[in-house]
C-alpha cells in the first residue's frame, strides 16, 4: 500500500494542477474522470442547436471527460461514459447503446448537481441529428461509412461565465464528482486500507494508468473463475479494501506522472519513475547528476568539487528538504490486463540526493573531449550487453529492462556495483576490433567507471582516477606498457597518414592472457619495422618509458611476469594515453627532456 497512499499525497499536494493544461503534458485528472483522444468537436448553442463540427487530429491533446467505475473499465459490454462519448452512443445508429447514454445523461441532468451544459448536449442528442449535421459539415463520408468508436466531445455557448470546452471547465468537474460521490453513499461503507479511514468502497479500478501497457490494471479482483484471488480469500474484499476516493487520487496520480512530466524513463514496456510527493523536481536516477553540457574536467579533484558544487546549486534553486521524500517504482504488464509494480523503494530526499552524488563521485571517468563523466544506467547496459548495429549499441528490451533495474536497486540503496556486469565490460573492452573504434572507447570509458566503483564498493580502492603512473600494480603498469606501444606505432602512422590499427591493440585479448610474450612480440616488432624511421625524440620517448615500465614490473616475483592480468591494466592504459594528450609534448620538450 506504500506505492498508493505516497501516490494520493502526491494527488494532493498538487491539486491546483487539477484539470489544468500546460503545453506538452497531460492534465491531472479530477476524481470522477479520464483522459482519452477526442475524435469530433461539436459547437452547439445555450439551446442545444447545432452550431459547428470540427475533426480533432490525433496530434491534438488527449481531453479529460467525465466516467464512472463501470464505464471507465467497460471492455465489450455497453456502458455508456455520463457525457463525452463514442458516436455508438451519442448517435441514434445504435439504439441500445444510444438509450443507455441518454439515460446515463439524463440521470445527472436531473441531481441536484446538474450543469447547464448538460441540458443542451441531452436536448441535441435526444434530437438524433447527429449523423446528418457531421455529414453536411464534412465530418463523415456519408450515413453508412463511418467509425462508430469516434469519441465526441462538446463546446456549448452561450453561458457567459462558463468555459464552453467541456474538457476545461472546472465547474463542470466539480459538478460530476459531486454527483458521483452522492450515488455511490448508498454503498457499505468500508475501511479504507490507503487512507485509513471509512468511506464507500471502490467497486473497480481504473485501468490504462500507463499507456505504454495499453489497458493493464494495477488493481483487479472481479474474476470469480480465475485465479486472481482463488485459493487465498473466498470473496475479493477480502483481500483488500479501497476507497472509491482513494482509488481515483492514486490511479490518476499515477497516470499523471507517467505522462510526460519529466519523471519517468522508458525501457521497452516497462517505465521507471522517481518523483516527491511533496512537488519538487528530482533528478533523474537512471542519467548523470552533472550534465554533459557542464564545463568539461581532467583532474579528478576539480570533477569532485565540480559534483558537490552541481548538487548544492540544486538544493538551493529547488528549495529542497532533506525531510521530503524520494519516491522510486517501475512498473510493467506481462499480459494485457495485468500492470505489476516490479520495483519499489521510498527514502528521504536527503539520502536520495547523497547517494546520487556518490555514485557520480566514484562510477566515472575520462570520456574523451567531455573530461571526467559517470555513464549513465543505460549507456552501461548497452556497454555490457548490446549487439552493434551501425553506429548504435542495441540491447534486447528483456535484457535491458533487467539490467536497468538491478542497476537501478544498486544506485539508490547504495549496495554493491553488480559483479558480473563488471566482468561483461571488462571483457568487451578487451576485444576492441570487435567494435568501431568509437564504440570501443565508449565501452573502455564505462568499464573503466564500473572497474572503479566495483573497487570502492569492495574497499578495495575507488580512486584509480587518481593514481600517479609510478602505481605498484604489475596489471596497471602492463597496461600503460601496451598505452605506450600503441602510441608509438600510431605516432608512425600519424607521420605517413596512414588510417590502420596498431599491433598493440590488435593483440589486446592475448595481451590480457600472456602480457609479456605479447610485450616481447609487439616490441620486436616496433624496433625492426617503425622505431628507426619516427622522429627521433618519439623513439626515445619510448625507450624511456618502456624502460620505467619494465623496471617496475620487474620488481614483482618473476614467476608473476607472465599471468592474466586484473581489470586494472585497462586503467593503466586509459591513465597513460591520458598523459600522453594531457602533456601536450613537442618535440622541443622531449629533446630537453
Amino acid at each position: 500500500m506504500g506505492l498508493l497512499q505516497k501516490a494520493v499525497a502526491t494527488y494532493d499536494a498538487n491539486t491546483n494542477l487539477i484539470g489544468v493544461y500546460q503545453a506538452g503534458r497531460d492534465p491531472l485528472a479530477p476524481i470522477g474522470h479520464m483522459l482519452t483522444n477526442a475524435g469530433i468537436e461539436i459547437t452547439l448553442n445555450a439551446a442545444g442547436e447545432f452550431l459547428s463540427a470540427r475533426k480533432v487530429e490525433k496530434s491534438e491533446p488527449k481531453i479529460l471527460i467525465p466516467v464512472t467505475e463501470d464505464s471507465s473499465g467497460r471492455t465489450k459490454e455497453l456502458v455508456a461514459h455520463p457525457l463525452c462519448d463514442q458516436l455508438k452512443y451519442v448517435a441514434r445508429a445504435n439504439e441500445k447503446a444510444h438509450m443507455l447514454y441518454l439515460q446515463t445523461l439524463r440521470t445527472w441532468m436531473e441531481s441536484s448537481h446538474s450543469h447547464p451544459f448538460l441540458r443542451a448536449v441531452f436536448f441535441y442528442a435526444e434530437g438524433g441529428t447527429i449523423l446528418d449535421d457531421l455529414t453536411r459539415a464534412g465530418i463523415l463520408d456519408s450515413l453508412k461509412s463511418y467509425d462508430e468508436k469516434l469519441m465526441v466531445c462538446w463546446r456549448v455557448h452561450g453561458f457567459a461565465d462558463e468555459e464552453p470546452a467541456c474538457w476545461k471547465n472546472r465547474n463542470l468537474f466539480a459538478s460530476f464528482a459531486d454527483y458521483y460521490r452522492d450515488r455511490i453513499s448508498t454503498r457499505d461503507i468500508e475501511f479504507c486500507m490507503i487512507e485509513g479511514k471509512t468511506g464507500p468502497a471502490a467497486v473497480q479500478h481504473p485501468k490504462g494508468i500507463i499507456p505504454v501497457n495499453g489497458k493493464a490494471k494495477l488493481i483487479s479482483a472481479n474474476d470469480t473463475n480465475g485465479f486472481t484471488y482463488r485459493g487465498r480469500f473466498s470473496e475479493k474484499w477480502q483481500a483488500a479494501t479501497v476507497g472509491y476516493i482513494a482509488s481515483q487520487k492514486a490511479h490518476n496520480a499515477l497516470r499523471w506522472l507517467a505522462s510526460d512530466q519529466g519523471v519517468r524513463e522508458f525501457s521497452g514496456n516497462r517505465i521507471f519513475l522517481c518523483w516527491s510527493p511533496q512537488g519538487t523536481a528530482l533528478p533523474k536516477p537512471m542519467r548523470r547528476l552533472r550534465g554533459a553540457e557542464t564545463t568539461a574536467l581532467w583532474k579528478p579533484s576539480d570533477y569532485q568539487e565540480q559534483l558537490k558544487g552541481t548538487l548544492l546549486s540544486y538544493r538551493k534553486d529547488r528549495q529542497l528538504h532533506d525531510t521530503d521524500s524520494a519516491i522510486l517504482a517501475s512498473f510493467d504488464a506481462a499480459t494485457t490486463g495485468r500492470l505489476s509494480i516490479t520495483y519499489y523503494n521510498e527514502l528521504s530526499l536527503g539520502t536520495f540526493l547523497n547517494r546520487m552524488q556518490s555514485w557520480d563521485a566514484h562510477c566515472c571517468w575520462y570520456a574523451g573531449k567531455y573530461g571526467i563523466q559517470a555513464p549513465s544506467l543505460f549507456q552501461i547496459v548497452e556497454c555490457a550487453f548490446g549487439t552493434q548495429r551501425g553506429n548504435l549499441l542495441e540491447t534486447d528490451d528483456r535484457i535491458q529492462r533487467q539490467h536497468l533495474q538491478r542497476l537501478l536497486n544498486c544506485k539508490v540503496s547504495g549496495g554493491v556495483f553488480p559483479q558480473d556486469i563488471v566482468k561483461a565490460l571488462a571483457e568487451r573492452a578487451s576485444m576492441p576490433l570487435a567494435y568501431d573504434e568509437a564504440i570501443w572507447r565508449r565501452i573502455l570509458h564505462t568499464a573503466c567507471s564500473a572497474i572503479q566503483k566495483y573497487r570502492y564498493d569492495t574497499k578495495q580502492g575507488g580512486d584509480e582516477m587518481a593514481w600517479e603512473l609510478d602505481k605498484k600494480d604489475r596489471s596497471f603498469q602492463y597496461g600503460r606498457l601496451l598505452a605506450v606501444m600503441d602510441r608509438a606505432e600510431q605516432d608512425y602512422y600519424n607521420k605517413t597518414e596512414e588510417s590502420r590499427q596498431t599491433n598493440a591493440i590488435k593483440f589486446m585479448s592475448e595481451f590480457r592472457q600472456r602480457p609479456f610474450y605479447v610485450y616481447e612480440r609487439v616490441n620486436r616488432h616496433l624496433h625492426q619495422a617503425y622505431l628507426n624511421r619516427m622522429e627521433p625524440w618519439q623513439a626515445n620517448r619510448y625507450e624511456r618509458l618502456t624502460g620505467e615500465i619494465i623496471g617496475i614490473i620487474q620488481e614483482f616475483p618473476e614467476e608473476d611476469l607472465n599471468k592474466p592480468l586484473s581489470d586494472l591494466y585497462l586503467m593503466g592504459y586509459e591513465l597513460q594515453r591520458n598523459a600522453f594528450f594531457a602533456k601536450n609534448e613537442t618535440n622541443k620538450t622531449e629533446e630537453e627532456e
